[in-house]
């Protein structure tokens, strides 16, 4: 994307009696390949065969008067009458000191994020996703499957960071992936800078059917009460990585709105079991969170948050960075960076035996209406399974409660390896009340 005009026009431009002092801009580019099933119809008009081409900027202006705009241009506006929209920036420039200031020059790691075959599917070849959707739509059909939709596409994205402090890096990925969900509930897929093997492809669609045919069959009938309960990795993710992060964010720890309190940064004093590590590396290689650098220009590198149960470090952007006077941080761009762990993990079946009597629980509902910072949780589980002598048993829903806080300090939490899983399940007890499972 060329941008003379637009480094012009922040060079040239008056305002309201202001200039542009300092500046940031990230421009991105994607061509891509899409397709999809919606209720097993191929190219049905809520997922259509297309080929695309996206491209914009998002800024952060620093005028001279120190106020600050943000937004985003898309590639008509930057072709288009540069004063005009610049006019609006102007307008619409707020008071926000910690946020007027931009990176200067720095190296950038190298780290592979770019596949050649991806790049190919992205520009149009169909093979390899054409292939997969063929591979799941003959695999359905031997099930007894109500119906199914699935979404498959591939992406080469460039990035390009700039200011007007002399910062200027760019950087080129691809991303490949697939989602399937069946019987209009009950979904898996995968996505990363390449496609899956082949072996992982086919392992993660039988997964996925085999929680639909449970999923079919009445489970036990069970009390209300506390009992074993193992959260599917997708759950982690949802709930217990989202609160965590949530509770890590820089702007939760500034306002002190969080559970975690900015003292506790550094101070050596566990807040969670001793065990527990939370960090994060986006420099390995063609995952779906490597990365370059941030769309501020902070450099990609390990970045430990939570280590022996201590707080290290919040995440941190240059604006809040800046108000706790701290240095900025990388940020997670997809979880499969993350690292979750603490004492070594359970296999599966050992979980299982574990949690006999127990619940597996696949989905929830309502994460984002609970209260991150005490960390008490009441979450509806409408996809669960219970567990009977070590093995998975029929459905059940009903709802979790608890506090998570108190679990991720208890010394009966057990981290639970998932096959090909980036993120562990966690076995832990707490209060499960069933529902009708015929509901």
């Amino acid at each position: 994307m060329k941008l003379d005009r637009l480094l012009a026009a922040l060079a040239s431009f008056r305002g309201d009696g202001a200039a542009v002092r300092d500046w940031s801009l990230l421009a991105t580019e994607s061509r891509g390949l899409t397709f999809g099933v919606k209720d097993r119809e191929l190219g049905n008009p809520h997922a259509p065969l297309a080929l695309e081409e996206s491209g914009d900027v998002r800024y952060r202006l620093v005028w001279s008067d120190g106020r600050v705009s943000r937004g985003n241009l898309e590639r008509r506006q930057i072709e288009g009458d540069l004063s005009e929209t610049l006019g609006y920036a102007r307008a619409a420039a707020y008071d926000d000191p910690d946020a007027a200031w931009v990176l200067g020059s720095r190296p950038m790691p190298e780290v592979a994020m770019l596949d050649d075959d991806a790049a190919a599917l992205a520009r149009g070849d169909t093979g390899l996703l054409a292939d997969r959707l063929e591979r799941v739509r003959s695999r359905i059909e031997r099930e007894a499957i109500r119906t199914w939709s699935g979404s498959f596409s591939a992406h080469d994205s460039t990035a390009r960071v700039l200011t007007s402090a002399g910062l200027d890096a760019q950087a080129r990925g691809t991303v490949v992936g697939w989602h399937v969900v069946v019987n209009g509930e009950i979904g898996d897929g995968f996505s990363a800078r390449r496609a899956e093997a082949e072996a992982a492809f086919e392992a993660r669609l039988e997964r996925l059917l085999e929680l639909a045919r449970r999923l079919e069959r009445p489970g036990p009938t069970i009390p209300a009460g506390a009992r074993p309960v193992l959260l599917a990795p997708r759950v982690v993710e949802a709930y217990v990585l989202g609160t965590l992060l949530e509770n890590l964010s820089g702007p939760t720890v500034a306002h002190g709105e969080g559970h975690f309190r900015r003292e506790q940064f550094g101070s050596g004093h566990p807040v969670l079991r001793e065990d527990l590590e939370l960090r994060l590396d986006p420099l390995q290689p063609l995952r779906r969170g490597t990365y370059r650098f941030t769309a501020e220009g902070v450099p990609a590198a390990p970045c430990v948050f939570i280590e022996r149960g201590r707080l290290v470090q919040p995440l941190l952007d240059l604006k809040y960075a800046r108000r706790l006077g701290l240095d900025p941080t990388p940020l997670p761009l997809g979880l499969d960076t993350l690292h979750f762990a603490g004492s070594p993990p359970l296999a599966l079946p050992d979980a299982l035996a574990a949690a006999d009597d127990g619940v597996l629980v696949l989905s929830v509902l309502g994460v984002h209406t609970q209260d991150d910072g005490s960390g008490d949780f009441s979450l509806a589980a409408p996809q669960a399974l219970g567990i009977r002598g070590g093995a998975l048993a029929g459905r059940l829903r009903g709802t979790l409660s608890g506090n998570l806080f108190r679990l991720l300090s208890d010394g009966g939490l057990r981290f639970v390896a998932f096959e090909d899983e980036p993120t562990p399940g966690l076995l832990l007890r707490c209060r499960f009340d069933p529902q009708d499972s015929r509901a």
